[in-house]
């Protein structure tokens, strides 16, 4: 019975980090988007925000079909960032190995959404 009770208290605590983690990740986001209406945003520092949330959310996850939809959310900010990195080239701002790099992060992440279908399919 002890054990139980401790295996309980165990996942109230787990939950709570998680809600606790996920709060703090949203909170990070907004503020970050906050400063865009200031003009002070920093687009990659609001990226790397997303990027954070949704993949802790895809992470943790209970079902296949959340874990699909935030990596979607994730492979729209690499598409996004893939554009911006582009037309910074195009101004003289990036390189082609920015663009390379942008392109191989956008690669990866649809490369984990089709695993996750995969996985799916496969039960």
């Amino acid at each position: 019975m002890l054990a139980a009770m401790s295996s309980r208290a165990d996942a109230i605590s787990y939950a709570q980090i998680l809600k606790e983690r996920d709060s703090v990740l949203s909170q990070i986001l907004a503020q970050r988007e906050s400063r865009r209406s200031a003009g002070l945003a920093d687009e990659d520092a609001i990226a790397a925000a997303k990027l954070a949330l949704y993949s802790f959310r895809r992470d943790v996850a209970a079902t296949t079909a959340e874990r699909v939809k935030n990596q979607e959310l994730i492979i729209r900010v690499h598409e996004r960032k893939l554009e911006y990195v582009k037309a910074q080239m195009h101004t003289g701002l990036a390189t082609g190995i920015d663009v390379l790099a942008a392109t191989a992060s956008l690669l990866e992440a649809k490369q984990v959404w089709e695993e996750l279908h995969l996985n799916e399919k496969q039960g």
